[in-house]
């Protein structure tokens, strides 16, 4: 049977994604590199690296989301792929309930912690003498950070609905606006706590607009016959979730969070600002990534589905020569220019060694090498066989990168966590990649046909 409706939709849904992603990754650039560095002139290195301290210590409260919204995801995209309606009604009002009973238990436990812990004990001695302003910009950053993940969820129903250029241009309305506010307030309101509700707060609002959106087109969601929580249903989820959880969200907690909070604890805010610039562009490098990779992974539950494994092959192949081109265009860059571009943007505060972008460099290329494999075998259905080798790396990246930190430095922490990222994952995960492609292709039906019958829980059948 020809390929070719199935192929023109996929690669339709594609490139819609990347052209508004593109659009919205501009809107953040300018939050993040035109906005945020007049915030920081404007409080200065020690108050902006509280913001920084306090905007990556709350994501930990996300880490109770289990990933439970991307394993919906998966689940929503298979359902629809079928045309089974009453499974995605199903799927939705589970993650409801399962993400509302979190959210409760994520904001009681971050609540004893606020009260009862004083902050000098959880974020280090140099942090004493901002402790009345830390406090209440915790309890407001932990506000945000559940309200986030109550509206993100909506973002991977969408994805799962292969409408990622939809949750791209709501998420690019959402930083315009929180741009806008960032540099037109930050002088009139020069504290922690209104950066903080400057630039969390619009993305959330505009991602609750696209929720109400999403449900009035797809009102079987939770009004159809079988629109109900259901326990096996849940079990589903949260067991899916937790291998997401140890390959995306524990990655992002170890090398964003945990390291900044060792860095403070070693070094002091000052030097925590400069490392949140630093994961800034991190994060925007991630960002290109992702934004080819989460249409791919819906688009490859449906050529799995339809056992099309030309087209798996060439759309594997490109993204790993994306990866290339990205990785020597940011390397170039950041050596070249980054010395000279930071200060400027940030202040003569922020003034940092060409070493540092060398070993930013690498850590970029690692880190993106890990993560497009990693999308490739979400779509595969192998997330779970990913969970080890990513966990294996980040266990050898920290000893190595806080080892370097204490006697080297900030640069030496990014080649550490790169070189632990480079010798496990990033061995193992391109050979299960390819494995499983050519057990498609002997297969010659698109794998095996319990693939679309297994649960979500199984290796066939892993979430997104």
């Amino acid at each position: 049977m020809s390929h070719q409706p199935s192929r023109h939709r996929r690669n339709r849904s594609i490139r819609l994604a990347i052209v508004t992603s593109l659009i919205s990754k501009g809107i953040t650039m300018v939050l993040q590199f035109v906005s945020l560095p007049v915030a920081a002139r404007v409080l200065g290195r020690e108050e902006f690296g509280i913001y920084a301290t306090i905007s990556m210590a709350v994501f930990m409260v996300a880490m109770l989301e289990l990933g439970i919204g991307p394993a919906l995801a998966r689940g929503i995209s298979e359902a629809a792929a079928k045309g089974d309606r009453d499974r995605e009604g199903r799927l939705y009002v589970s993650a409801v309930v399962l993400l509302t009973a979190l959210a409760l238990l994520g904001t009681l436990i971050a609540s004893i912690v606020i009260t009862s812990v004083p902050v000098p004990v959880l974020f280090g001695e140099k942090y004493a003498p901002f402790a009345e302003m830390m406090r209440p910009a915790l309890w407001l950053g932990v506000f945000l950070m559940v309200a986030q993940i109550a509206v993100e969820m909506n973002d991977r129903v969408r994805e799962g609905y292969m409408e990622a250029g939809i949750v791209n241009a709501w998420g690019t309305v959402g930083n315009t606006v929180g741009a806008i506010i960032v540099f037109a307030g930050v002088h009139s309101q020069p504290s922690v706590s209104f950066l903080l509700l400057a630039v969390f707060g619009p993305n959330i609002v505009a991602r609750a607009i696209s929720t109400v959106l999403l449900l009035r087109k797809r009102p079987w969601l939770i009004r159809g016959p079988k629109a109900r929580p259901e326990r096996a249903t849940m079990v589903e989820l949260v067991r899916d979730g937790v291998s997401f959880s140890t390959t995306s969200f524990l990655v992002y907690l170890v090398e964003y969070t945990i390291c900044a909070l060792i860095v403070g604890r070693l070094a002091g805010p000052g030097v925590v600002a400069v490392f949140h610039v630093m994961m800034s562009i991190t994060a925007a490098f991630t960002g290109m990534l992702v934004m080819v990779g989460r249409p791919i992974w819906a688009a490859v539950v449906d050529a799995m589905d339809s056992g099309d494994h030309d087209w798996l092959t060439t759309t594997a192949r490109r993204y790993y020569k994306y990866l290339a081109v990205l990785t020597v265009a940011a390397a170039v860059v950041l050596i070249a220019a980054g010395p000279w571009l930071v200060p400027l943007l940030y202040g003569a505060e922020f003034e940092v060694e060409r070493l540092l972008f060398v070993g930013l460099a690498a850590f970029l290329f690692a880190g993106g090498w890990r993560q497009v494999n990693r999308y490739l075998l979400i779509g595969l259905g192998l997330l779970p066989r990913t969970a080890l080798p990513i966990l294996l790396g980040l266990a050898v990246g920290l000893a190595l990168g806080v080892a370097g930190l204490a006697a080297w430095g900030l640069f030496a922490l990014f080649w550490g966590m790169a070189l632990g990222t480079l010798l496990i994952p990033g061995m193992q995960l391109p050979f299960l990649v390819w494995s499983k492609l050519r057990e498609i292709e002997e297969a010659g039906t698109g794998g095996p046909t319990s693939l679309r019958q297994q649960p979500l829980s199984s290796e066939g059948a892993a979430n997104g």
